[in-house]
């Protein structure tokens, strides 16, 4: 191979005000990249199978190839004066007979988009003729169709955070300027061209391919893998990639360069990375058992599902051990190379947190050294990936590569899609299919594993409509799903199967499904598996007492107050749910008022830090958990955190009324655990339902805004008068009734507030189709500001960041000094001490939010609490309560 123009430009090089020097040509980092993806190939079975799954005609050898190809092709809007002239320097030293630049044209060279102008270049240099694409750079034209290349090329160009469409490029922003000379142009053009023809000699000639034959189809993982290969591949370190500026001579050169990272560099930041680890051979569901647990219920049916990709919906009540059935069945679909790791979507941070305690001990069942992490903060086994935190001095600044991987990582919520299981909140999987930059990465990290989505009757008609088009990718990628629930509507099911492969029509009538029950769905065939043959593994059936009581606004009363502490002087365990944060506040003060020392009264809900929030989560574990301290009674006041997935046991339950698949998860939290003794009222599980002495449900339509499925539920709650209510059979005999689209005879005014709702409804469901569509073409910046944005339907919180001005500078909550603190120190640190408050609040605290979305509020001290003072309102934040809202004139 003679000297080719290609071999001249620059890939990467520091800043010309840095102290280091040199650069790394152009042709050397996309090789670099290509080792990665290469070794990475090698070492997961699970990348081969995804990228040969829709080419039956190639072997693997020659998908890998195409692969290869136009992952080195990620970087080809480098060849470019303009991103060359972003190091002028390292221009002039490279192409010593140029011309230099004035100052205005080094200038309008800063902006220019490398990634952008790859696809731009593309379709400029191989114009489509009338009768196909006349591919004019290659020495023997053929008639080639361009739109086979176009979606690798949109993928791989797309690899800093955006993947663009062809028909949305501005041609205006990357068509060549006047002030440049032309010949620079086809310079430009020339080495494009050489690149290409290198590359196809590199990789597809030894394989019997040439660029005039059509690549496979593109899989949806594509642009997710060339975006981490990238990162991987611009890992510079003292013992991997390098900068070199020799320049190849011959094709020799450049084969010898690509083996010898291979060889070394690759698989050195793949270990790093913690992407790769070894699964465990499959051992049954039993190794997930603590020691002297035999397998039950739908456990015993895990070794009968298919191993094939597909989504899986487990209905089983709670405490049954969906989450072992599930990370079984999961461990069998890794060990069958079907997926290689685990993403556990939860509904909240507090489940998400107790999954991570659980997990932490089965992890190691699953993987050789696996990484675990959780989405906020913590991880372990493998702390590499995560302790990166410096940048490279690069002449590309944010724009380059590692800046990019750096940024990314800033956050640990999103570093659950990049080890063996992540556990997170379902926005962080939501994201996947939104209009946020770098949404292919969370797609990448859903599509290669197991996606098990726990607790899915709590999300609401906006969030189910994303969860479909996650579902609907995850089938595209030819990934697996698992859902769990304690039992949906029957039209819910249908709905969830429907969104993996072909669907099948539903059922409109309301007809009851045994119970417990599994049901599948691949490609093209369904199947399902219940207990029915298996009655010694049915649920145990038990008796459950309902007391209903109206107060008005669903308030407890004194006489309520005084049986609660009544009952924790006897030893009881009692928990109060409230709908709201500002009523559970205000019901604790009531009782921490009126309780004497001997009775602990503890507060729990969203609107603390998270540092403090963890701190209340291991509280009420290790007070109300199983292996809890019941050496004396305590109240838990509490909001909806409590009800779902957190391993919590209470002797009396009080709730606010609530639909009844959510009365029945916090039904659940009532004698969850086989005890010696009780206190003696409470031997016999026993529940307080608070529901409304008027006809309206007041600001508790509006958090929940099926008024029907409420008015329904109430029905059912007073139609049992003094008898008990038999678990499993409601979980049927309820919710199917319940929430049946069948109109029955109501009052007028449900009949109205229904109404209002379907058309919210609507309004939901046109807004998740309308944040779907825009997810190609307008990306945000991945914060959790912007997750919360798309992600949330209803009323946006407002992250407020409470925080002392001192000397040192704006100190938070937990002590740290912002101003000391480094730019990635700062995220997570900010992450940690944030609140997020009712974004109604915003009426009087209307001070500009920051780049980031949040609310500084500047405050003082006063008897261990931070204050926030203002006209109309008072902010007060304490460990114990967190951020209440006081207004003049009301008592605290």
């Amino acid at each position: 191979m003679k000297k080719r123009i290609f071999s001249q430009y620059w890939g990467k090089t520091v800043r010309e005000d840095s102290q280091q020097t040199g650069c790394h040509l152009l042709s050397w980092h996309s090789l670099d990249v290509a080792a990665v993806a290469s070794c990475w190939w090698e070492g997961s079975s699970l990348i081969r199978s995804v990228f040969c799954r829709n080419s039956p005609s190639l072997d693997e050898k020659q998908v890998k190839a195409w692969v290869l190809f136009f992952i080195a092709l990620h970087d080809i809007g480098k060849f470019d004066t303009r991103f060359q002239c972003k190091s002028v320097e390292t221009w002039r030293m490279l192409f010593q007979g140029d011309a230099k630049l004035s100052a205005r044209d080094y200038s309008c060279c800063q902006g220019f988009d490398h990634g952008a102008a790859g696809l731009y270049w593309f379709i400029e240099d191989y114009q489509p003729m009338q009768e196909g694409c006349d591919f004019t750079c290659f020495d023997e034209p053929e008639p080639h169709p361009l739109h086979s290349w176009i979606p690798w090329i949109e993928a791989v160009t797309g690899h800093h955070g955006y993947i663009r469409p062809q028909h949305e490029l501005n041609d205006n922003n990357l068509r060549w300027p006047t002030f440049l000379s032309p010949l620079l142009a086809e310079r430009d053009r020339q080495a494009r061209c050489e690149w290409i023809e290198a590359l196809e000699a590199l990789f597809l000639n030894p394989v019997g391919l040439s660029v005039n034959d059509t690549p496979p189809d593109i899989s949806p993982l594509m642009s997710g893998f060339c975006s981490i290969a990238d990162w991987l591949g611009s890992w510079r370190n003292n013992d991997t990639f390098q900068f070199s500026a020799a320049i190849p001579t011959t094709m020799d050169q450049l084969r010898d360069y690509f083996i010898a990272k291979c060889e070394k560099d690759a698989p050195i930041v793949l270990q790093r990375s913690g992407l790769l680890a070894d699964a465990q051979a499959y051992q049954g569901v039993q190794k997930l058992l603590s020691t002297g647990h035999q397998p039950r219920q739908l456990q015993v049916l895990v070794d009968a599902l298919p191993l094939e990709s597909g989504v899986t919906l487990i209905e089983a009540p709670t405490g049954s051990g969906k989450t072992e059935t599930a990370l079984a069945y999961a461990w069998r679909l890794i060990d069958a190379n079907l997926a290689d790791s685990i993403v556990f979507a939860l509904p909240t941070q507090a489940t998400a947190n107790a999954m991570f305690e659980r997990m932490a001990f089965l992890a190691g069942c699953l993987f050789s050294q696996p990484n675990l992490i959780l989405a906020h903060g913590n991880a372990r086994f493998n702390n590499d990936f995560q302790a990166i935190k410096q940048r490279g001095q690069n002449a590309q600044g944010n724009d380059e590569a590692w800046a990019q991987c750096c940024e990314w990582l800033a956050l640990s919520n999103k570093r659950v899609f990049l080890g063996q299981i992540g556990i997170c909140t379902i926005d962080q999987v939501l994201i996947s299919v939104l209009p946020v930059k770098h949404r292919f990465i969370r797609g990448f990290g859903v599509g290669r594993s197991v996606l098990i989505v726990d607790e899915i009757h709590a999300f609401d008609t906006y969030m189910n409509g994303l969860l479909d088009a996650v579902l609907d990718a995850q089938y595209k990628a030819g990934g697996c799903a698992i859902l769990l629930s304690a039992t949906l509507p029957e039209q819910q099911r249908h709905q969830l199967l429907n969104n993996y492969g072909k669907a099948v029509a539903s059922n409109d009538t309301c007809t009851s499904a045994p119970y417990p029950l599994i049901n599948w769905r691949g490609n093209k065939t369904a199947a399902q598996w219940d207990l029915q043959d298996l009655p010694e593994h049915l649920p145990r059936r038990f008796a459950l007492e309902l007391e209903s009581i109206k107060l008005t606004d669903l308030m407890p009363d004194q006489t309520l107050i005084d049986r609660m502490l009544a009952a924790a002087h006897t030893g009881a365990q009692v928990c109060l749910i409230c709908n709201l944060v500002d009523v559970a506040q205000k019901v604790c003060r009531e009782l921490q008022q009126k309780s004497g020392p001997d009775i602990d009264v503890i507060l729990f809900h969203s609107r603390f830090t998270l540092l403090d929030r963890q701190s209340k989560e291991e509280n009420v574990l290790r007070y109300f958990g199983k292996n809890g301290d019941r050496s004396r009674g305590r109240i838990l006041v509490s909001t909806q955190v409590v009800e779902q997935s957190l391993d919590v046991d209470f002797d009396w339950l009080i709730t606010q009324h609530c639909p009844a698949d959510l009365l029945f998860q916090r039904l659940g939290r009532l004698h969850r655990h086989e005890r010696d003794s009780r206190p003696t009222e409470f031997s016999f599980p026993f529940a307080t339902v608070l529901l409304p002495d008027q006809a309206s449900y007041g600001l508790h339509s509006k958090i929940y805004g099926n008024v029907r499925v409420l008015w329904r539920t109430q029905q059912h709650l007073e139609a049992l008068s003094a008898q008990p209510l038999y678990f499993p059979d409601a979980y049927r005999e309820w919710l199917d009734v319940i929430y049946c689209p069948n109109e029955a005879d109501e009052p007028e005014w449900v009949t109205a507030a229904m109404d209002e709702y379907e058309m919210q409804q609507l309004v939901k469901r046109s807004k998740a189709r309308d944040m779907l569509g825009w997810a190609a073409r307008a990306p945000l910046n991945d914060s959790d500001e912007k997750i919360q944005a798309v992600t949330r339907d209803g009323e946006m919180s407002l992250s407020v960041v409470p925080y002392l001005q001192t000397e040192q500078g704006k100190q938070l909550l937990d002590g740290r000094v912002i101003e000391h603190l480094d730019e990635f120190s700062v995220r997570e640190a900010l992450a940690l001490n944030r609140v997020n408050v009712p974004n109604s609040w915003r009426k009087t605290l209307d001070d500009p939010l920051d780049e980031h979305g949040m609310l500084w509020l500047n405050g003082r001290t006063a008897d261990g609490s931070w204050l926030h003072e203002r006209k109309g309102m008072t902010l007060i934040y304490t460990k114990e309560s967190g951020m209440t809202k006081v207004i003049p004139n009301e008592a605290l």
